[in-house]
C-alpha cells in the first residue's frame, strides 16, 4: 500500500500523533532486542557449522570504517559490495578498510531465516519504476546464484507466480489495474496473464502465457473457489537462510584474516551515539554488551527492529509486525476423479443401470464407475467416472501462489486473506513406509438384475517425504494483525490453526475428499518492518533528522554532507525482491562518501541513484526514487500518511480502489 491521504486526526505538526494509537492498539516507541529463543523456522534446521555461533577475532575491534548492523540479506549484501573491490586481503596483515557485522543472535536468525523462501516482482501491483527495480532484483539473484554456484535451492518456477483473488469484487479491480497498465506501459503489463473462471482453454491466444502451448485454467493451476487470478512471469523459491550463508562464509573465508571483515555474533547493538569532534567526517560510537567501538559509518539493516537504535521521533518510520509461517506436510496420497457423458440414443427395455471396476498397480488404484440412465425422450445418458488414487503426492507445484481475499470466518469488515505459498522438493526414500501403504476396496454394484463385487486391493510403494508447502499468512486472525509486535518466540494458535485449515480447501493438494487439516512440521514466527509509507528507507539519514529540525529543507538527497548514518529497511513483507541491490545501493553510498575508490553507485542532481550490478555481463539498475531516504520524504510521510497500523488495517478493496484511482489518473 502507498497511501498519501489526510494527516491522522490528532497529529502534531511533524505527523507523530499524541495519542501514539495506532489500529486500536498502542504502538511501542521503541523496540526490544530480538528474543533469546525464537520458535524454530524450518530455514534454520540445518545451520552452517562455520558462521554458528561465529566471531571472526576474541574481542570487537576498537575501531573500523563500517559498522553494519544485522546479518540478512540487506546486512549481507551490503557488507560484499562494501568490499568486492579488495584483492588478496586475506595475505594482508593489516586491511586498508575494514568492516565489522554485527548480530544479536546467531548470523541470519533473523526476519531473513524465517521468511517465506519465494521471490517475485510485483509487476502490475508496483508503480513502474519499483517493479523495474524488482525485476532487475530478480535477475541479479537468479544470475548470481547460478554464477557462483551457490547452493540454495533457487529454483525459477516455470509456471511463474500466481496471485489467486478468492473474491469477484477484488478480481476485477485486480483486472482493471493490469489493463489500465496496459495502455502506459505495455512491456510490464504483457508479463501478466489473466485467468477467468469461465476459460476453458479454447482461445489459446488470448493469454500470452501459456504452460506447454494450452491456456492456462483455474484447473490447470490447480485452484479451488477462486473467483479468478493473474499469473506473473517471473518467480522463484530459494532457501533464504543458504544463500545469505554462502555470502557471509565467502566474506569470512576471503577477507576475515586481513581484518577487513569482522562478523561478531551473538553481539546486540545497545546504542548508537554520534561524536562532536573536530574532525570533517562524523565517528559514531557503537555500543554493544562487549563493549564500544568507534566507526565513520554505521548501517542499520535491521528492518523492524530499526527503532531500536533510531532517535524516538523517527520511530514511526518503520513499524514491526509479526508474521506466521507453517511447513505443511503433504497428503501421502493424490487422488483424481474424471468424469465423462455421452448421449446416446436408447436401446428398448434398457433400464437404469450401473456397474463398477478396479485395477491396482504399485503406483496405486484406479476405479471406474459406469452409470446407465434412460430419459422420457427415449435416449440414455451414459456417465463413465474414473477416480484413480495414487500411493504419491500430487505432483511439485510449478507455480509459487499468493491468495487475496476477504476472511468470511470473521465478522464482515474484520479482515483479510493474504497467504503465499511455494513448495520445496519431495525426496524418496528405499523402503516402503505405512503412509506408503494403502487398501482400498469398492461397494457392490448391480447391472441387469446381477450382482457383482469389485475386489480388494493392497499395495504399497517407496516412501516420500518432503515437498512441505511452505505456507505463511492468516495474521488477520492474529491479536491485533501482529502490527507492533518485535517477538518471534511466539506462535499464535488461532493462526497456527488457520494456517493448517485453510490452504487444502483453495488448492488442489490431493489426499482426502473433502479436504482435511494438514499436519505442519514446522511453525515459526518472523519480524517484518512495515513503512510509514509503504516504500523502503534506503540511503543517508539527513543530519537535520537526526536533530529533529523538520524545518531545515536544505538538505537534498543528492548534497554530500552526510551524517555517517544510513538505512536500508522497511520492506513492508515484500523483501525478496529488493534487498539485496538495496543493500548495494546503500553500499555504495558509503564507498563514496568515505571516499573509497570504486563506488557501485552513481548519484544525479535529479536524485537518480544507480548500482552496478557484479554479474559476468554487468549492468545497473536503478533505485526507485520512492525508495530513497530524503528529509522531505521523511515530513511527507509523517503528515500525509496513516500510521501503518491504520494503512493496513483498511484492506485489500480500498487499497485497490485506491491504486486503481491512482493509475488511471496517470500517477
Amino acid at each position: 500500500m502507498t497511501i498519501y491521504e489526510e494527516a491522522p486526526k490528532g497529529s502534531s505538526s511533524n505527523g507523530r500523533s499524541e495519542a501514539a494509537v495506532d489500529a486500536g492498539r498502542v504502538q511501542p516507541a521503541v523496540t526490544g532486542l530480538p528474543s533469546d529463543k525464537p520458535s524454530s523456522s524450518y530455514w534454520l534446521q540445518d545451520p552452517s557449522p562455520v558462521l554458528l555461533g561465529h566471531r571472526t577475532t576474541p574481542d570487537l575491534p576498537d575501531e573500523v570504517d563500517v559498522v553494519v548492523v544485522g546479518s540478512g540479506i540487506t546486512g549481507s549484501f551490503a557488507s560484499d559490495a562494501l568490499l568486492e573491490d579488495i584483492s588478496d586481503a586475506d595475505s594482508k596483515d593489516d586491511a586498508a578498510q575494514k568492516v565489522l557485522l554485527l548480530e544479536a543472535r546467531e548470523a541470519c536468525f533473523g526476519a531473513t531465516g524465517r521468511n517465506g523462501g519465494h521471490c517475485q516482482p510485483m509487476v502490475y501491483y508496483s508503480a513502474p519504476d519499483v517493479a523495474a527495480f524488482e525485476l532487475a532484483t530478480f535477475h541479479f539473484l537468479e544470475r548470481f546464484t547460478a554464477e557462483n554456484d551457490v547452493p540454495c535451492d533457487w529454483r525459477t518456477l516455470p509456471g511463474g507466480g500466481v496471485h489467486a483473488y478468492l473474491d469477484a469484487d477484488l478480481f476485477d479491480l485486480a483486472k482493471a489495474l493490469v489493463d489500465a497498465l496496459g495502455s502506459t506501459r505495455p512491456d510490464l503489463a504483457s508479463q501478466v496473464t489473466v485467468v477467468r473462471p469461465d476459460d476453458d482453454g479454447a482461445d489459446a491466444d488470448a493469454n500470452a502465457n501459456t504452460e506447454n502451448g494450452e491456456k492456462l485454467t483455474l484447473e490447470s493451476l490447480r485452484l479451488r473457489g477462486a473467483a479468478g487470478a493473474l499469473v506473473q512471469r517471473h518467480a522463484a523459491s530459494v532457501w533464504p537462510y543458504k544463500l545469505v550463508a554462502w555470502v557471509l562464509e565467502r566474506l569470512v573465508k576471503t577477507h576475515g584474516a586481513s581484518g577487513a571483515f569482522n562478523l561478531q555474533t551473538n553481539t546486540p547493538v545497545l546504542s548508537i551515539a554520534r561524536v562532536d569532534d573536530s574532525s570533517e567526517t562524523p565517528v559514531w560510537v557503537v555500543e554493544t554488551p562487549r563493549g564500544k567501538v568507534r566507526t565513520r559509518a554505521v548501517l542499520l539493516a535491521t528492518n523492524g527492529y530499526l527503532s531500536h537504535l533510531l532517535p524516538s521521533h523517527l520511530a514511526d518510520l518503520v513499524v514491526p509486525v509479526r508474521a506466521q509461517i507453517a511447513a505443511l506436510v503433504p497428503p501421502s496420497h493424490s487422488t483424481k476423479v474424471e468424469t465423462s457423458e455421452a448421449v446416446e440414443p436408447a436401446v428398448a427395455n434398457v433400464a437404469s443401470t450401473s456397474t463398477s471396476s478396479s485395477s491396482s498397480s504399485s503406483n496405486g488404484v484406479s476405479w471406474s464407475s459406469v452409470t446407465i440412465t434412460k430419459t422420457e425422450n427415449g435416449q440414455k445418458t451414459i456417465t463413465v467416472k474414473t477416480t484413480t488414487t495414487s500411493n504419491a503426492p500430487a505432483d511439485r507445484l510449478s507455480h509459487s501462489y499468493v491468495y487475496i481475499g476477504h476472511d468470511h470466518g470473521l465478522p464482515e469488515g474484520e479482515g483479510d486473506r493474504d497467504e503465499y505459498l511455494v513448495q520445496r522438493p519431495f525426496t524418496t526414500g528405499s523402503a516402503a513406509s505405512s503412509a506408503g501403504a494403502m487398501q482400498t476396496s469398492h461397494a457392490t454394484a448391480s447391472f441387469d438384475g446381477h450382482t457383482s463385487v469389485s475386489a480388494t486391493s493392497s499395495f504399497s510403494s517407496p516412501s516420500v517425504s518432503g515437498g512441505h508447502y511452505i505456507w505463511g499468512g492468516g495474521r488477520q486472525r492474529a491479536a491485533g494483525a501482529g502490527v507492533g509486535e518485535w517477538r518471534d518466540d511466539v506462535v499464535e494458535p488461532p493462526v497456527a490453526g488457520y494456517l493448517r485449515s485453510n490452504l487444502a480447501p483453495v488448492l488442489d493438494v490431493g489426499g482426502e475428499e473433502p479436504p482435511v487439516p494438514l499436519e505442519a512440521d514446522y511453525e515459526w514466527t518472523g519480524i517484518m518492518g512495515f513503512s510509514r509509507d509503504q516504500n523502503p528507507w534506503v540511503g543517508r539519514v539527513p543530519a537535520s533528522a537526526l536533530s529533529g529540525d523538520s524545518s531545515d529543507s536544505s538538505e537534498s538527497s543528492g548534497s554530500h554532507s552526510p551524517s555517517g548514518l544510513y538505512l536500508s529497511a522497511g520492506y513492508t513483507g515484500h523483501g525478496m525482491p529488493s534487498t539485496s541491490l538495496c543493500g548495494r545501493v546503500v553500499a555504495g553510498m558509503i564507498k563514496r562518501d568515505l571516499g573509497w575508490a570504486n563506488s557501485t553507485v552513481t548519484e544525479d542532481e535529479a536524485s537518480q541513484v544507480s548500482v552496478s550490478l557484479p554479474l559476468q555481463n554487468g549492468g545497473r539498475a536503478e533505485l526507485p526514487r520512492s525508495f530513497l531516504m530524503t528529509a522531505d520524504r521523511i515530513r511527507t510521510a509523517q503528515t500525509t500518511c496513516k500510521p501503518v497500523g491504520d494503512a493496513d488495517s483498511r484492506g485489500f478493496l480500498v487499497e485497490l480502489q485506491h491504486l486503481l484511482a491512482q493509475r488511471r489518473a496517470g500517477n
